[in-house]
């Protein structure tokens, strides 16, 4: 019997920290989740590394940001630089399977494919594109990238078809990983990406409040709309109920989850969603609270609250320190700043406990923290200090590429 823990981590795509009930919530959303933070460790201001899943994700699975660049919409681009970003850095699964640990995820997002290099380290590694959709793949990527109206009806048509991708449930392959753990020799690492609360918001029956008709017509409305206006207020109050339904229904993956394995697990949103607090609805890029604060727990680990302002790209370290049974907080939360960014490089955001500093290519907001509220302030001094701090988080990750590239020549010739 090794000491070594068994390890899973549970990305929840689309999931705001402000929807979740022991966060404040009104409403009763995730009573697992909620159970979880009173029994380990939790993270008030816990911030995603950009606002969608291909600006987040590769920074969570390597602890590195991305370095910035433009971003034409072509998904060979696209696919190249995240591609580049895996290849030059230690992954999570790497670093576990050399440490002897079986590795294996479970994806729907085609952003975390293997088309996009998240297969590497992973001894299995499912993203259910089947040869249908493979075909098509490079081309219903590339759409998704635009994020035109084209873009959601291809998405719904291809995808309820075939019950895939955005369309496919926890409970479709929920057996396919309890049957993988329970097949391998100890220790394990597996990553689940779960997508229901990812629009289009689509709740199995025992936990919908709506109507199924409403909850498809107010989906419909949501795609047809122009993302950047004013909602009807009452399309939006049917759209959050909706995603709050889509919420409680990925709790229940959580409580047969924690049923069914012995293992520290780690549950975090990979980006927020918007729902018109900015004027903006869904996960457009931009770096406000309901875009990047996201919930992060880790069950199986001392109870603890942490409530300085961490970024999803500490979770390897957590989950290595944690797989040894050592602290999960080893690392250093000295810094008084998470960061975040779009993939574009149009905006960079310091995110601190009280004050959140969004820099962009013309101006630089500044926006106190209160309450779940953000107030417009200024502050001179630290607008200046904030921008030779995002100078030198650039400089630093461009550096860091760059010696990686050069080695890799030198190695493979």
């Amino acid at each position: 019997m090794t000491d070594r823990r068994n390890v899973v981590l549970v990305t929840v795509d689309s999931l705001r920290a402000d929807h979740c009930s022991f966060m404040g919530y009104e409403r009763e959303t995730t009573p697992t989740l909620d159970a979880m933070a009173d029994d380990g460790l939790v993270f008030e201001n816990a911030i995603a590394p950009g606002p969608s899943t291909p600006e987040s994700m590769p920074t969570v699975m390597t602890g590195h940001d991305p370095v910035g660049g433009g971003d034409t919409g072509d998904v060979d681009e696209l696919r190249a630089n995240i591609r580049r970003h895996m290849e030059t850095r230690n992954t999570l699964a790497e670093t576990f399977r050399r440490r002897g640990y079986a590795t294996a995820a479970f994806t729907p997002n085609p952003f975390t494919s293997r088309y996009f290099g998240f297969d590497r380290g992973f001894d299995r590694f499912e993203d259910y594109l089947d040869t249908f959709v493979r075909r098509g793949f490079r081309r219903l990527v590339s759409q998704l990238a635009r994020e035109s109206d084209l873009t959601f009806a291809v998405r719904m048509v291809l995808n309820m078809w075939q019950r895939e991708e955005v369309f496919k449930p926890w409970e479709d392959y929920y057996d396919e990983v309890t049957e993988w753990t329970e097949s391998v020799e100890e220790p394990y690492f597996v990553w689940v990406h779960l997508m229901d609360p990812h629009v289009p918001y689509l709740a199995s029956e025992a936990y919908r409040r709506l109507r199924w008709w409403r909850m498809v017509y107010a989906n419909y409305r949501f795609w047809r709309a122009d993302k950047e206006s004013a909602f009807d207020p009452a399309l939006r109050q049917q759209l959050l109920t909706a995603y709050d339904d889509s919420i409680r229904y990925t709790d229940a993956f959580l409580d047969r989850l924690r049923a069914d394995t012995d293992a520290v697990i780690a549950v975090h949103g990979d980006h927020g969603e918007a729902f018109g607090e900015h004027g903006i609805y869904g996960h457009e890029p931009y770096l406000y609270e309901e875009n990047v604060h996201v919930p992060l727990v880790l069950d199986g680990v001392p109870d603890r609250t942490v409530t300085e302002p961490v970024s999803l790209a500490a979770l390897p370290t957590m989950l290595t320190d944690a797989s040894n049974g050592n602290d999960p907080m080893s690392f250093s939360t000295t810094d008084p700043f998470a960061v975040a960014r779009t993939r574009a490089g149009e905006q960079t955001a310091l995110r601190g406990r009280r004050v959140t500093v969004i820099n962009s290519r013309t101006d630089m907001e500044m926006y106190a923290l209160a309450a779940g509220e953000e107030t417009p302030v200024s502050n001179p001094e630290l607008e200046r200090l904030c921008r030779r701090r995002l100078g030198v988080v650039s400089a630093s990750e461009r550096e860091r590429e760059a010696i990686t590239m050069a080695a890799r020549r030198l190695v493979e010739g």
